[in-house]
């Protein structure tokens, strides 16, 4: 079970709760619910949990309130409502706050809430995917950042004159021009 995604759900109602975990018992994840939106916001923050699925109408906070939290906390979290609102305000208010991911009416159809929690782990993926991409791009430029503070100019090529490029290694140093068939290369090196 270490290995199935984490799904949290949250609602004030225990019968609705009830029904919720009821339908998602046998779906390969992890499964945590509660009745209190601190205790929702304690587990992301401490556990990498993929989907929270959250009523929209709870005494606490709004699930839109609780999925904007959710959001500060864990980005790729994914985020759905549960609502018995039927209106545009809650959609937009969901939105807004907490960049809902689904939006499903109470009652739930049991196959469309089991749907979108699928969708929900498989769009976290996406996005933990993309923040590793972030993660890396970030490494690789604080990498390049301190190269350059420790050898200033090692990282800045010029298009020279004639259309070769002149890579500067030590801006202080003797310069090399090198001549390959069909390449051109201007070297510093230090003295």
């Amino acid at each position: 079970m270490a290995n199935n995604p984490l799904v949290v759900c949250v609602d004030d109602d225990e019968a609705m709760l009830g029904t919720v975990v009821r339908c998602l018992r046998r779906e390969p994840i992890e499964l945590r619910s509660t009745l209190s939106a601190s205790e929702a916001l304690g587990w992301i923050a401490s556990d990498e949990v993929a989907v929270l699925l959250s009523d929209y109408d709870m005494p606490e906070m709004t699930g839109a309130q609780l999925a904007g939290h959710a959001r500060r906390l864990r980005p790729e979290t994914v985020r759905i409502l549960l609502t018995g609102q039927r209106n545009l305000a809650t959609a937009i208010d969901g939105i807004n706050q907490g960049e809902i991911f689904r939006f499903l009416n109470k009652p739930f159809d049991n196959d469309q809430l089991r749907a979108a929690v699928t969708a929900g782990v498989a769009r976290n993926r996406e996005l933990l995917a993309m923040s590793g991409d972030r993660e890396r791009r970030q490494r690789r430029e604080q990498l390049r950042t301190a190269l350059e503070a420790e050898y200033p100019g090692i990282s800045h090529v010029d298009r020279a004159a004639g259309g070769c490029y002149e890579a500067t290694a030590d801006p202080w140093g003797e310069a090399i021009a090198l001549e390959l068939p069909g390449l051109t290369a201007k070297l510093e090196t230090s003295s």
